[in-house]
């Protein structure tokens, strides 16, 4: 018998699971259950949807339906399909229970009706139970596809921020693409990876990282940094959000490893030829991590400490930290309460005179200028009479590629007895490889010469005068060049012990030694050149300083 006063809710669902895939849409699910409704003369009482999997539970306008039935305020679905309702099985049998308590007489889709009854129940479980098997097989594959990618060295899903996903064509994946990329990762010559550098972004990425491990920017100041390097939001190209900036930061993919379900793989652990290229080292990520973990513990937002969080402990190892006693700061460590503190005005005078020892004067500013131009010479002709030679080999090795292509392609060679296929491409991808090794040795010939210029010019420019511009300097200015000249200073019994990094240390030494020289302003003897030689040609030769001169 028909039954009667029914008050149906319409339910639709699509979610972005591979099932659903060739699912119609929302709108269009809508569009067939009003179709229906309006053709079969249905009452409806709300119309309920949702974006979300039903392969788990946990749906709020599902949920929000069983209430409603529950409550007598309904008592039938309207619904595009079965599928729609359950995949898992817990939903699918809350549905078979409701109808054996009478609570839900019917289920209504454009292609059939179910009603309480043995036989309509029963392949209703079919299709709950079908529906269910296809989840649990889509989510097998899933896994075996991720666990595939893993021992392949694959990122199996979306790249962070700096990389992009190419696919098997050698194209940009995703909303990432654009021309100017695409066009930018060809000229790299090469057979592109599944995962390639962001050619726009990864240098920002670079940046970003090396302005967090100063520990002298706030996360909030790290964000208004990030955008105005232009790293943005993808969807809207807004400012990302601070939770966002600390995922990054946090990633340990930039440095060569992959973190998936909470387990790390190391970039030694992953296969050489398919894992992806890191944009930061190791030690730098660390010092993040580390500057991040001052920056959660709870701190005086409304007061700024020069030199907190930056300078050791002797007795723990832990940082020092600022408060203020009567208007006058102090440093001490907060674990240590035996130690004696040390008053901002104190330490400063310590930093002053470290300033002091690396400050260089007019005249040996200079001097010095004038011995670095003479070395650079030295570089460019040493540069030029390497350049030359990659040229010749070069040359050499275009010979190669067109005296192996003349003989596959002879006549001789028409039945491959002089040179099969697969001799063919051997022996071709050896010698683009060679082509390669030669290109980039050149490039960095090029590049060699002016960044060891660059670099060394802009160091003396730091060290100018750097005592009198420490002292008229900002308190942030203080503590960037304070953390740019010492590393892991350590505050022991009001005494601060620093080191130097390699570049300082080497001017230190040259200034001791030649400090009587250099004070009397008088213009070298003929051993200048030796005195200068082993300290210029050793200076910043690899990676850029990354100098913030103070004003």
């Amino acid at each position: 018998m028909k039954e009667t006063n029914l008050k149906y809710i319409a339910y639709s669902r699509k979610s972005t699971d591979r099932e659903d895939r060739q699912v119609l849409s929302i709108e269009s699910q809508s569009r067939e259950l009003k179709k229906t409704a309006e053709k079969d003369n249905l009452p409806i009482k709300c119309f309920l949807s949702e974006s979300k999997t039903a392969y788990k539970i946990g749906r709020e306008k599902f949920s929000e339906m069983i209430e409603l039935i529950k409550a007598g305020k309904a008592n039938a679905i309207l619904t595009w399909h079965l599928t729609r309702l359950a995949r898992n099985s817990k939903d699918g049998g809350e549905i078979i229970y409701l109808m054996d308590e009478g609570l839900l007489k019917e289920i209504r889709t454009p292609d059939g009706i179910f009603t309480n009854t043995t036989n309509d129940k029963f392949l209703m479980q079919i299709h709950f139970a079908m529906s269910k098997k296809s989840s649990d097989d889509t989510s097998d594959f899933v896994k075996r596809d991720i666990e595939t990618k893993l021992a392949k060295g694959e990122y199996p899903g979306r790249t962070p921020l700096g990389y992009l996903n190419i696919d098997t064509e050698g194209r940009i994946a995703g909303k990432r693409y654009t021309f100017e990329k695409q066009e930018l990762l060809a000229l790299l010559n090469r057979k592109l990876k599944r995962v390639e550098k962001d050619p726009l972004l990864s240098d920002k990425v670079i940046k970003i990282f090396e302005e967090a491990s100063k520990g002298s920017y706030s996360l909030k100041e790290l964000v208004e940094i990030s955008y105005k390097l232009g790293l943005t939001g993808a969807e809207r190209n807004n400012k990302l959000r601070k939770e966002v900036l600390r995922s990054i930061l946090m990633n340990p993919f930039y440095y060569g490893a992959i973190r998936f379900n909470k387990k790390i793989i190391e970039p030694e652990e992953l296969p050489e030829e398919t894992k992806h290229d890191p944009l930061i080292s190791r030690e730098l990520f660390n010092k993040v991590q580390e500057e991040l973990k001052n920056k959660s513990r709870p701190k005086n937002s409304h007061r700024y400490y020069s030199y907190s969080c930056y300078i050791k402990c002797p007795s723990c190892g832990g940082r020092i930290s600022g408060l203020v006693v009567k208007g006058i700061t102090y440093y001490r460590c907060a674990k240590c309460t035996n130690l004696p503190y040390i008053n901002e005005t104190n330490l400063e005078s310590q930093i002053s005179n470290i300033a002091e020892d690396i400050s260089v004067k007019d005249i040996f500013l200079k001097l010095a200028v004038e011995e670095i131009n003479k070395e650079n010479d030295k570089e460019v002709k040493k540069r030029d009479s390497i350049k030359k030679n990659e040229e010749i080999a070069l040359t050499k090795c275009q010979k190669k590629m067109d005296n192996l292509i003349k003989l596959k392609i002879s006549p001789e060679n028409s039945d491959g007895s002089l040179l099969s296929d697969e001799e063919f491409l051997s022996q071709k991808k050896e010698i683009m490889c060679e082509k390669s090794l030669i290109k980039e040795r050149l490039e960095d010939n090029d590049n060699r010469t002016q960044n060891w210029y660059d670099n060394v010019i802009n160091y003396m420019n730091f060290a100018h005068n750097l005592a009198k511009k420490f002292k008229k300097a900002t308190p942030q200015k203080k503590k960037e060049a304070f953390q740019f000249i010492c590393y892991n200073p350590v505050l022991n019994n009001k005494i601060l012990q620093v080191s130097y990094e390699k570049e300082t240390d080497k001017l230190i030494q040259f200034k001791n030694k030649h400090r009587a020289t250099i004070t009397a302003g008088k213009p070298m003897n003929i051993s200048k050149n030796r005195a200068y030689d082993p300290v210029f040609t050793d200076w910043l030769r690899g990676q850029d300083s990354n100098l913030r001169p103070i004003d």
